[in-house]
């Protein structure tokens, strides 16, 4: 079995993606003039796992040089639907751990939410550092950022839906469900072998008015990466479940509040 087949494609999640996964326009802003800065004067950046371009595309709008992989043509089709049609910079089929560039080919790397999704993660980044030039960054985000309630809802319903853990590389945060390495700091650990520097970048307000229902009717229908596997009863059952704590625990699940989380990106600066 190869690396990519071993990583978990978002093929199946292409078509609702986006509305499950949006952030705040004020959210997106701030990151992008977060990225942007540490992007200036360093030439094309590659999103490895760029998707529907979530972060690419308002990058690129903002004047970034962009291109971008990712295991799933769906996914890429919908970033060019998302772009009116045409994908804006360069995109590629390909599998995160055998990135179809020269060495010392982009200024930085892009990897947002995707490295808990490669089996050999070590090897995604591996192949980031090879494409990167000498002196550029690694600009990661492994994962999470999202409201306390929604990670604490998600561990209640892989509890009691007695998932296993199925998603194969790294990550952190309230979509993560492991069977390997899953801290920041063993990434961190891993950069820091490679010579690289780490920077804890400001985090970024990611707030949040889906209610609580509608957290749970999203696992229910199976669109998380860590629930694809489980049979609909199963999912059904333990919807039933977290929603009757959930009511005890916060009350009417339909009610309008704003929860806040907080997204951290990591910038990994590469040797000269």
């Amino acid at each position: 079995m190869t690396a990519a087949e071993r990583s978990v494609t978002f093929d199946q999640a292409a078509d609702y993606y986006d509305r499950t996964r949006a952030l705040p326009n004020a959210t997106v802003r701030a990151m992008v003039d977060l990225l942007r800065g540490e992007l200036a004067g360093r030439g094309r950046a590659l999103e490895s796992g760029v998707g529907t371009g979530r972060i690419a595309l308002p990058l690129y709008r903002a004047g970034a040089r962009m291109a971008g992989v990712d295991l799933s043509a769906p996914m890429l089709q919908r970033l060019a639907y998302n772009a009116g049609g045409t994908a804006p910079f360069p995109v590629a089929v390909a599998d995160a751990t055998r990135l179809p560039f020269a060495e010392d080919t982009f200024g930085a790397g892009i990897a947002c939410h995707v490295l808990h999704l490669v089996a050999d993660w070590k090897l995604a980044t591996d192949e980031l550092v090879r494409v990167v030039q000498p002196g550029g960054v690694l600009l990661v985000d492994p994962g999470g950022g999202w409201p306390d309630e929604h990670a604490e809802l998600t561990t209640r319903f892989q509890q009691e839906a007695n998932a296993q853990a199925a998603l194969p590389g790294v990550g952190a945060g309230a979509d993560r469900m492991l069977t390997g390495l899953g801290r920041a700091a063993d990434l961190d650990a891993a950069m820091a072998a490679r010579g690289a520097r780490l920077r804890l970048l400001p985090t970024v307000a990611n707030p949040s008015t889906k209610p609580l229902s509608a957290v749970i009717g999203e696992m229910e229908e199976g669109q998380r990466s860590w629930n694809w596997q489980l049979p609909s009863t199963d999912l059904r059952r333990a919807g039933a479940a977290v929603r009757a704590w959930a009511q005890q625990r916060w009350g009417d699940l339909d009610a309008g509040r704003e929860l806040v989380g907080e997204i951290q990106w990591r910038a990994y600066d590469l040797p000269g």
